[in-house]
């Protein structure tokens, strides 16, 4: 069987299960959509309404200053171990030590 009369077939069996409206489907589904923008928010709607922008923003103000705390964190602990243990090098016979 090739592709053409495969695609041939199949759109022969799913011509009996294609849905076609009557007449009045537009008009019902345009009523629904205006009834539905018409409606006044309820209480939940219109707490939601303030509450999403309200946590988004403190979910990424915490974000950032988690971000920015472990960031400095490191770049302190990298600091410290450099300043805790010298760096001496040696070099004909004598003793140079960085950070002195």
């Amino acid at each position: 069987m090739t592709e053409e009369k495969f695609f041939e077939r199949l759109r022969d069996d799913a011509r009996s299960l294609r849905y076609e409206g009557d007449d009045f489907l537009a008009a019902r589904l345009a009523a629904r959509v205006r009834d539905r923008i018409t409606r006044p928010p309820t209480v939940a709607q219109f707490l939601a309404a303030w509450a999403r922008p309200l946590a988004a923003s403190l979910a990424a103000l915490v974000l950032s200053v988690t971000l920015s705390l472990t960031w400095t964190q490191r770049h302190q602990d990298s600091n410290e171990t450099i300043a805790s243990n010298p760096i001496d090098i040696a070099m004909a016979g004598e003793l140079y030590g960085v950070g002195d």
